[in-house]
């Protein structure tokens, strides 16, 4: 009985039993679990290996699309004024001008190049009609002097041969020299009338040179003619509004417009704002109803105006287009100035006043007639980069006498205006006045001080009597006779007290 009761050895064995079965458990569990995470960290470095090469072939996708549009110095695609994108945009307004599509504001790649193409092909199409034009008239001139020509080296060919057969007469019949000589004085006739021939064929065809040149110039006149009459018919205008009216309040007299930061606006900038079915912007004043001035920049899209001029009659109101010749968001316009340039209506010249606005709203002067009559710079004819040819005003001659000064000086601005305008019909360039430029550009005059001995515009009224604040300027200042109830000791008791009629020396009559 005793042998069959468990020892420390049988517990032993269940114990070293027992252990083993269970890290044999544990370490089953654990490789099991080494297994689904090696499993899973395949998986996911799958993933990352395709998410690589994905973003690989991205960045080759965006390098190659910087090389197509020629920005691979460029970092960013886009976030910042310096990105692809932004610079893109820039170089659309900029390169683009009028034919940036869908507008200046949100530019397109593709649109812009096929409205490009389509007016580069215009104007192959005009170039090519204006050359076979000229290789007309050039192939006409050519067929008259080649007939002159020919003329001319027969009567030479008719000489030579006359002189040879005088030469031959001369050397073999020298025994018949009594006999010839009648005949060497008709051979001479002949040659003397062909002489004459010759020279009245050369007159002719200085005649005919002149006669073209002559054609040639009215031509060049008919021209110039016809495209005034065709600019004073159509007045078209090319230009788009630069933005609109978002905002209006009537109680403070200022708007809003959709203009920022992002165009480079600028404050003190002036624009005329039209009606909403205006017939073209910068085509003419009477489509204009007011002038607003840039107060304030608020943000990228937006700017504060204050109104500096109103047409009650037709108030403005949110949509309105605004528009000034001057701005361009990304680019410099020019122009060319020529005769005294007025803007407040004194008679005098405020070309300063004029070059602080221009310079103010970014853009710029190329040609430019002082007030002496002189070209700035000097020289330099206008390009087609001038957007307008402005005349002010040009001073006749005839009203100043004939030992005055001023008539040199009158005369130089004169014939720079001719040139100008000869020089703006030849490069297409539009020509309006200095008051429809000053419209055109909202500017209104902000000086009402009136100046003794000038102007005549402001007549102030001198010496006025009025009896009350409605009264007529010029009445009688006398009192009526009558006190306030309000000023009496012993109100409510006696009637209204009367007072003795006289004022002050002061206010007498």
């Amino acid at each position: 009985m005793a042998g069959s009761k468990p020892t420390a050895v049988h517990f032993s064995l269940v114990f070293f039993v027992m252990l083993t079965l269970i890290f044999s458990l544990l370490w089953y569990l654990s490789f099991k679990e080494q297994q689904t995470t090696a499993a899973k960290l395949k998986v996911k470095e799958d993933e990352a290996s395709s998410a690589t090469t994905t973003m690989t072939n991205y960045f080759n996708d965006i390098a190659a699309l910087k090389a197509l549009l020629g920005y691979e110095g460029l970092v960013e695609v886009g976030g910042n004024d310096n990105s692809v994108i932004a610079t893109a945009k820039k170089d659309l307004v900029a390169l683009g001008r009028e034919q940036v599509q869908p507008n200046p504001t949100s530019p397109s790649v593709l649109p812009t190049l096929r409205a490009m193409n389509a007016a580069l092909l215009t104007m192959q199409e005009q170039s090519k009609e204006r050359n076979n034009s000229v290789q007309n008239l050039q192939a006409s001139l050519q067929e008259q002097q080649t007939a002159m020509r020919n003329r001319v080296e027969k009567s030479q060919a008719s000489q030579e041969q006359s002189e040879q057969q005088l030469q031959k007469r001369v050397t073999d019949q020298t025994e018949k020299i009594a006999e010839k000589d009648r005949e060497i004085a008709k051979t001479r006739q002949d040659l003397s009338a062909q002489r004459v021939q010759k020279e009245q064929l050369s007159d002719e065809l200085d005649r005919v040179r002149r006669d073209l040149g002559d054609e040639i110039a009215l031509l060049e006149k008919a021209i110039e003619f016809s495209r005034i009459k065709l600019n004073e018919l159509e007045n078209l205008s090319f230009d788009k509004p630069d933005g609109e009216i978002v905002r209006v309040d009537n109680l403070t007299r200022r708007v809003w417009i959709n203009i920022g930061s992002k165009d480079f606006l600028r404050q003190q900038v002036t624009f005329s704002v039209y009606t909403k079915n205006n017939r073209g912007v910068g085509r003419g004043s009477e489509d204009i109803k007011a002038k607003v001035e840039v107060s304030k920049i608020t943000n990228t899209n937006l700017a504060e105006c204050r109104i500096i001029q109103e047409d009650f009659d037709r108030p403005i109101q949110a949509g309105d287009p605004i528009y000034s010749p001057l701005f361009e968001p990304g680019a410099i316009e020019f122009f060319s100035f020529v005769g005294i340039l007025d803007m407040d209506g004194d008679g005098k010249s405020d070309r300063e006043l004029l070059h602080d606005i221009i310079t103010n709203a970014g853009a710029d002067v190329e040609v430019e007639v002082d007030d002496q009559g002189n070209r700035s710079p000097e020289g330099r004819k206008m390009t087609v980069k001038t957007k307008f040819l402005v005349t002010g005003n040009i001073p006749d001659k005839s009203k100043f006498a004939g030992l005055d000064d001023r008539q040199e000086e009158i005369q130089k601005i004169t014939d720079e205006h001719i040139a100008l305008q000869r020089e703006a019909l030849q490069q297409g360039i539009r020509m309006i006045t200095f008051r429809d430029f000053l419209n055109y550009i909202g500017y209104e005059n902000k000086e009402r001080l009136y100046v003794r001995g000038e102007g005549g515009k402001y007549n102030l009224k001198s010496g006025a009597r009025s009896t009350g604040t409605d009264e007529v300027l010029g009445a009688n200042r006398l009192s009526s006779g009558q006190t306030s109830q309000r000023f009496r000791s012993d109100r409510g008791n006696r009637g209204q007290n009367t007072s003795s009629g006289q004022t002050s020396k002061k206010f007498g009559n």
